[in-house]
């Protein structure tokens, strides 16, 4: 069967509207407004779409292919829509769909420059570029305080929680939604008379295994870490008392831009074994770490994340290489294994920002390239890398070996010396997804 969508028509409301969709909600006869010619009669819509409109299960399947902010829109249609749209079944179903489609609809860029942090958004994927300057705006008035400074960020699978700065060791922690606008202020974790220090707070959510969300908050406390888990369900902070965490040295492991998949928050470490923490048993798994050349201190870890169910790593060898290979975790967790081999060296020719000489005095990357997404789509078989240059943001199809660009860089600039650089890594992006998940 194929479905026909309603196109904009002249009149005074537009096509998508819900006073001009009432008509297709199976209440009333479906009826076009009148377009303005003398002695024309209004068109009534033929009954194989009113058929259509009539049954639940098939107009169900229709609205899991809208975007959330036209769903939140249509629930304003009638009653039939609002409780189709709204209901749980549906919200879980359209959550997973999109999840399993492997595409990132944008990049929110969270970076520090002289002791204050900036947001920028990236939209990606047809998201209207009008939503570059909102969506960070809308991000900013959440918190109560109008001196309140947005101190991180951590997204997962559409969902963010976002931490505000008060001033004087004073934060509030909320979870959000940028496609509903929903927020939800998050208490925290009590210790008891204890004095800690909050690191950092993951968020963990999988809408293929519940609609149900959960919080993982890195503590220090003299020197070692704490960490407490809080789950949207209960509504309750339950404290690790896995015993391996009272070894883990906090000069040693950095627990920041952790990488949930699995029901497992994940962390990479420079010059530390990886860690796998479990957030259901509450207690530490086996992670394999990748080796340290010999005769090098350190790992350059170029990105670190999660697409569609696997793990990917990508490490840097030499400074000035654009040559690297995507590493991939096996299923059960037994090894890092070469998924693909990139070179774009090629790059240089028709990017010559890369080799700026200024990049290379900030030590960041120079010459190289800052892969800060890796998306997979395993319907279509494809692998797709983001990677930002000073200008652009450009995307590297692993299988074609291609490359395209596909959004300017033009508020993230760091001013250094005669030019700006940008210095985006693979820990200052934030990918965004589009879901009507509940906060």
């Amino acid at each position: 069967m194929s479905v026909t969508f309603l196109q904009e028509l002249p009149g005074d409301q537009p096509a998508d509207s819900p006073a001009y969709l009432q008509g297709v909600s199976g209440n009333q006869p479906a009826v076009l407004p009148s377009q303005g010619v003398a002695g024309d009669e209004p068109a009534v819509f033929p009954a194989s779409l009113q058929g259509v409109a009539g049954n639940a299960d098939l107009l169900s399947e229709i609205l899991l292919w809208l975007p959330p902010k036209s769903l939140l829109r249509f629930q304003a249609v009638c009653k039939d829509w609002f409780s189709i749209i709204s209901s749980r079944t549906f919200r879980q179903l359209h959550c997973r769909r999109k999840l399993t489609s492997g595409k990132v609809d944008g990049l929110f860029f969270c970076w520090w420059v002289y002791g204050n942090n900036y947001v920028d958004f990236i939209p990606l994927n047809g998201i209207p570029k009008n939503q570059k300057g909102m969506i960070p705006s809308t991000l900013k008035n959440i918190a109560k305080s109008t001196s309140s400074k947005i101190e991180q960020l951590h997204s997962c699978n559409g969902l963010f929680c976002i931490s505000f700065n008060l001033g004087i060791e004073n934060f509030d922690y909320y979870v959000y939604n940028p496609s509903t606008n929903q927020h939800r202020l998050i208490p925290l974790p009590y210790l008891g008379i204890k004095a800690y220090e909050i690191v950092v707070m993951n968020l963990a959510f999988d809408p293929m295994v519940s609609d149900c969300y959960k919080l993982l908050c890195v503590m220090k406390l003299n020197g070692v870490y704490e960490i407490s888990v809080y789950s949207s369900e209960t509504e309750v902070w339950k404290n690790c008392m896995d015993t391996e965490m009272k070894i883990l040295d906090a000069n040693q492991h950095f627990l920041g831009q952790g990488v949930f998949l699995n029901g497992c928050m994940h962390w990479v470490s420079e010059m530390s074994s990886f860690l796998r923490f479990d957030l259901d048993s509450m207690c530490f798994r086996d992670m394999p770490s990748t080796d340290l050349p010999i005769g090098v201190l350190k790992r350059s870890i170029r990105y670190f994340g999660e697409s569609v169910g696997h793990l990917h790593l990508i490490e840097i060898h030499e400074f000035r290489s654009m040559s690297f290979e995507v590493l991939e975790m096996e299923i059960d967790y037994s090894k890092w294994f070469v998924k693909y081999r990139v070179d774009l060296s090629y790059m240089h020719t028709t990017h010559p920002l890369m080799l700026s000489e200024e990049v290379d005095l900030l030590d960041v990357n120079g010459g190289t390239c800052n892969v800060v997404c890796v998306v997979v789509n395993e319907k279509e078989d494809t692998t797709r890398l983001l990677v930002t240059t000073p200008d652009v943001i450009v995307e590297y199809d692993a299988h074609r070996m291609t490359i395209k660009e596909v959004a300017d860089i033009e508020i993230a600039k760091i001013p250094v010396i005669w030019e700006d650089v940008s210095v985006f890594e693979w820990y200052d992006t934030h990918q965004y997804v589009e879901t009507m998940a509940s906060v």
